[in-house]
This record gives C-alpha cells, sequence and structure tokens, in this order.
C-alpha cells in the first residue's frame, strides 16, 4: 500500500471518528437554522473582505479589527454555532494528536519529547509544551 493509499486510509478512519461526526451534526444544525447560517455568513464574508485589503497592501485600523471581533463574538455567541465552533476544535485536537504521532513515525522520537525539543506550543498558559489547538485563547 503506497503512502498516498495510506492517507486516503487514515481520512476515511478520521471520518468515522465521534469528534468528526460531531463537527459534521454541528455543521448542518447550523447550516438549517437561518439566524445561525446568516451570523457565520456575515463573519466570513467580512473576514474576506478585510484578508482582501490586507493583500492589496491596505493595513486594517482599529475599527476594522474591533467590528471584525465584534461579529465574531456576535455568532460564536448563537448556541449552533458555539457548538459548531467547539466541535471544530475538538476534531483539530484529535488531527494534531495524528500530526504528533506521524511526525513520531518520521523522526522515530516520542512525540512529547519532541514537543520539548521543538518548543511545542508558545501558548503562555501551556505547561506541558504541547498544543492542543489552534492556540486562540491564549
Amino acid at each position: 500500500m503506497s503512502v498516498y493509499e495510506m492517507a486516503v486510509e487514515l481520512g476515511k478512519k478520521l471520518s468515522a471518528t465521534e469528534e468528526y461526526q460531531r463537527v459534521l451534526a454541528a455543521q448542518q444544525a447550523v447550516a438549517q437554522d437561518q439566524e445561525a447560517r446568516n451570523l457565520v455568513k456575515d463573519f466570513q464574508q467580512l473576514q474576506q473582505a478585510y484578508q482582501r485589503m490586507q493583500m492589496m497592501g491596505h493595513r486594517l485600523t482599529e475599527d476594522n479589527l474591533k467590528t471584525l471581533e465584534e461579529a465574531e463574538k456576535k455568532a460564536s455567541a448563537h448556541p449552533l454555532v458555539k457548538d459548531y465552533l467547539n466541535a471544530q476544535a475538538i476534531f483539530y485536537e484529535v488531527v494534531n494528536e495524528v500530526n504528533l504521532k506521524i511526525q513520531e513515525g518520521l523522526k522515530g522520537t516520542p512525540a512529547a519529547e519532541q514537543s520539548r525539543e521543538t518548543g511545542g506550543c508558545s501558548c503562555s498558559s501551556n505547561t506541558d509544551g504541547v498544543c492542543g489547538g489552534s492556540c486562540s485563547g491564549c
């Protein structure tokens, strides 16, 4: 079996996890709720517009950043969106753990040792050196 075939198999295994199934269920719940769907859509459109501005060389102002933060807070305050974001974060933790295991296979050292060697997560709230997610809460 080639590494590419193994990667496809890994993807299939990940898609069967409880964590991924929770992401799909939460995503469907958001898609079926007009208010939640609009909140996510509005935030994503604003985020994309600001990204385009930055790509064109414009700096985001404090007002831009405040507007984006408010849109994110408003979207994530909705219970269905909050559940979806939480489900995604938990699934990303699984993916990060899988990635650590892949790194372990590549380097031949346990993942815990690798994270100490490479510095792991730079989160000040992280005490064990292993990043458990996006570090956005750090």
